[in-house]
C-alpha cells in the first residue's frame, strides 16, 4: 500500500492528466481576444519584437497617484485596467506605498493593452530600460490572455497521449523566450494568440501576479480589489493574527491502520515530496482520512476556517469550480483563514470561466488569502529540479526570508531533472499566481 501511494505521489500527482476532473466544453465567458482559426507568427521572429518599442523611458515615469521611490532598485510594474483605475486609486496608491517601503521602485501603466503581444512588448521594454531590474509585474483587472498548446506523450503505454491548450502567464514571465505558432498549427479553441512552440532561453525573467476580474462583473471586481488592498496592507502592518505554521489537507491518502497512518504522516512531513522544512515543524497540521486516528479531511477544512496556519497546501482533484471536496459556494460561505494558499487540483485558476475557484479564494469577503496559487488547466505540479521537489524549494526559500516570487523564479530557473524535464510546459505554462508574489512570511512572534 505504501509503495503504491509513493508511486501515486511521484507520478500521478505530478505527471498524469487523467486525475483531473475538468468539465467538457470549456469556453471563455469574457473573451478579450477576437476568435481566429490560427496564430500566424513566424518561427524565426520573436512576436514581442514585431511591435514598435516604446519611446519613453518607463523608469522616469509614474502615473498620477502612483509611487516612484527608490529609483535604481528592483522594479515592479503595475499594469492597471484603465476602466477601473479611478475606483481603486486610494487602495492602489497605498499598495504602491507599501511596496516602496519594502524597497521597490514602482512603475504604473494604465494603457489599454489590446493584445498579449502589446503587453509583453511593454514588459520587455521596461525590463531592458531598467537594465534588467524589473522583478515582477502585477496585472490588475481585464488583461489579454496568451495561450500555449502542447502534447504530452508518456513512455508508459498505459497513459494515453494528451493535448492541451492553456492560458499561459509564462508568456509574460519569460520575456526573452520565443513563442511562435508553426504553419500547421490551428488553435483548438480559435484563440488568435495561441502558440505551439516555446524555444530559446526558457528561464523566467520576472514573476507575474494577477488581480483578475471577479465573476465577470466590473462593480464586483472593484469591490473585491479594494478589499484585497485593505487586507494586504493589514498583513504588512502586522495586523494578521494567523500563526506562522503549515497546514496540509490531502484528499488522496486514506489510512485504515495505525501503521498506514504513521507512514503517511512521515511521508507528508519529511518524505521526498514533503514541503520541508515547514511541513516538519512542531506546529504543522496535516490531515487526511484515517480511521485508526479518527482523522478526517473535513477536520482539515475546519482547521483552515479556524486559521491555524498561514501556509496551506491542498492535494486533491480539481476543476474551475472546485478543489477537492470544496467548491466556490463553500469558499464564499466559510472563513478561509490563511495567507498563502496552494491547491494541486487541476484548472482551479481557469480564467476562461468568469467565476472560478481560485479567484473566489482570493476575493471572497470570507477570505484572508493574499496569494492564491493554482493552475489554469490540467496540471502536474511544478516538477523536481536539481535542488529538489518544487514544494520543498518554495517552502525552503520562504523560510529563509525570500519572497514567494523569488522562490518561484529560483525553482523555474534551476534545471528540471528527468522525467520532469520532458514535461516542462505542463509544469510551467499552466501556473497562475493570484495576489501578491512579493510577500514574504511574516516573522514569527518571539
Amino acid at each position: 500500500m505504501i509503495k503504491s501511494i509513493s508511486i501515486f505521489l511521484s507520478v500521478s500527482l505530478l505527471l498524469s492528466l487523467a486525475a483531473c476532473n475538468l468539465p467538457e466544453g470549456k469556453k471563455s465567458q469574457s473573451e478579450v481576444l477576437p476568435p481566429s482559426s490560427s496564430a500566424t507568427s513566424s518561427p524565426t521572429v520573436d512576436p514581442i519584437n514585431q511591435d514598435a518599442q516604446l519611446d519613453s523611458n518607463p523608469t522616469d515615469q509614474a502615473a498620477d497617484g502612483g509611487q516612484s521611490c527608490h529609483p535604481g532598485s528592483a522594479t515592479l510594474a503595475m499594469i492597471v485596467d484603465p476602466e477601473i483605475l479611478d475606483d481603486i486609486r486610494p487602495g492602489l496608491s497605498q499598495f504602491e506605498e507599501d511596496l516602496c517601503q519594502q524597497g521597490f521602485y514602482i512603475v504604473e501603466e494604465s494603457s489599454e493593452f489590446t493584445t498579449p503581444v502589446d503587453l509583453r512588448s511593454y514588459l520587455l521594454d521596461l525590463y531592458t530600460s531598467t537594465e534588467k531590474r524589473l522583478t515582477g509585474a502585477y496585472l490588475i483587472g481585464d488583461v489579454p490572455y496568451a495561450y500555449q498548446w502542447f502534447r504530452l506523450e508518456y513512455t508508459n503505454p498505459n497513459i494515453p497521449t494528451s493535448e492541451q491548450e492553456v492560458i499561459s502567464f509564462q508568456y509574460y514571465a519569460d520575456l526573452d523566450g520565443i513563442f511562435w505558432a508553426s504553419e500547421e498549427y490551428t488553435s483548438p479553441d480559435s484563440h488568435l494568440f495561441s502558440f505551439d512552440k516555446h524555444e530559446g532561453n526558457l528561464d523566467w525573467e520576472i514573476w507575474v501576479g494577477l488581480l483578475p476580474f471577479y465573476k465577470g462583473d466590473q462593480s464586483q471586481t472593484i469591490s473585491a480589489i479594494n478589499r484585497y488592498f485593505e487586507k494586504n496592507h493589514a498583513y504588512r502592518q502586522g495586523e494578521y493574527t494567523i500563526p506562522r505554521a503549515y497546514l496540509e489537507i490531502n484528499e488522496f491518502m486514506k489510512a485504515t491502520t495505525e501503521e498506514e497512518h504513521t507512514k503517511f504522516i512521515k511521508l507528508l512531513q519529511s518524505g521526498q515530496y514533503a514541503w520541508t522544512p515547514i511541513s516538519e515543524e512542531p506546529d504543522a497540521h496535516i490531515f487526511f482520512d484515517s480511521t485508526s486516528a479518527e482523522m478526517t479531511v473535513e477536520q482539515g477544512y475546519h482547521a483552515l476556517s479556524e486559521g491555524v496556519a498561514d501556509f496551506t497546501v491542498i492535494q486533491a482533484h480539481g476543476s474551475w469550480q472546485s478543489s477537492g471536496s470544496t467548491n466556490i459556494d463553500w469558499v464564499e460561505s466559510n472563513p478561509v483563514q490563511t495567507v498563502f494558499f496552494y491547491t494541486g487540483g487541476c484548472s482551479t485558476g481557469n480564467l476562461d470561466h468568469a467565476a472560478n475557484y481560485l479567484t473566489s479564494i482570493l476575493y471572497s469577503p470570507t477570505s484572508q488569502v493574499l496569494l492564491a496559487w493554482g493552475t489554469t488547466s490540467e496540471s502536474g505540479g511544478m516538477g523536481t529540479n536539481q535542488d529538489g521537489f518544487y514544494g520543498q524549494n518554495v517552502a525552503g526559500d520562504l523560510s529563509e526570508g525570500k519572497s514567494f516570487g523569488e522562490a518561484i523564479l529560483e525553482h523555474v530557473n534551476t534545471p528540471l531533472i528527468p522525467p520532469y524535464l520532458e514535461y516542462r510546459e505542463l509544469h510551467y505554462s499552466v501556473q497562475i499566481f493570484l495576489g501578491d508574489p512579493s510577500l514574504t512570511f511574516f516573522p514569527r512572534n518571539p
